[in-house]
């Protein structure tokens, strides 16, 4: 990709595609030589122009403007161009989870080492359990669940901290889309009992 901005923002390379957004590591650039690398999420430009998908794209910066934890990763910034609208996110150098395991499997290795994998699962539910409890300003539960809590959204930084991404399915009061009666969100193999049964 040759290198092109949004907003205040260059963008140097895509990091990766979903089903509704790509991600992109950026940098904004300002006075006296300053320089912040973020990720921007943007939708994808064929759905751009949807409605249903420019709902849950703000629906998501709605849910995570609201959320400072260390162990979730902060939106920065939101804005449009051009009817475009995307996040500035911060920028954790590491892997994702499915990335690291599937490192491990091709070395031969069957399982993350125990002591590694009871931090990741630690700060994972702090995250959540974080989400589930916040309240609005008014002492209102904002009522956040993830329903997408799979090894692509846990980033487990160079330092060996885990933060949770991609709140884009996630379920909330307040929320300007309403998921679709009988629709699946997130992934089958990721769903939580309470999802699967209904609940």
């Amino acid at each position: 990709m040759q290198k092109s901005r949004l907003g205040q923002y260059n963008l140097i390379r895509r990091i990766s595609t979903g089903g509704m957004g790509e991600i992109y590591l950026a940098r904004r650039e300002g006075p006296a030589n300053f320089e912040k690398t973020v990720v921007i999420k943007r939708i994808l430009p064929h759905l751009a122009r949807e409605e249903t998908f420019i709902k849950k794209f703000l629906d998501e910066a709605r849910i995570v403007v609201n959320l400072t934890h260390s162990n979730i990763v902060p939106v920065f910034d939101m804005g449009e161009e051009d009817g475009e609208y995307y996040l500035a996110m911060e920028y954790v150098p590491g892997r994702d989870l499915r990335g690291i395991l599937q490192q491990l499997h091709e070395s031969g290795e069957e399982r993350l080492p125990p002591p590694m994998a009871l931090r990741i699962a630690s700060e994972t539910c702090k995250a959540l359990g974080y989400a589930h409890r916040r309240t609005d300003d008014e002492g209102e539960n904002l009522g956040i669940v993830h329903r997408d809590v799979s090894p692509s959204n846990a980033i487990v930084s160079k330092e060996g901290e885990t933060k949770l991404i991609d709140f884009g399915v996630a379920q909330a009061a307040g929320r300007l889309s309403k998921t679709m009666s009988g629709r699946i969100q997130g992934k089958c193999a990721y769903m939580s009992p309470e999802q699967a049964e209904g609940a």
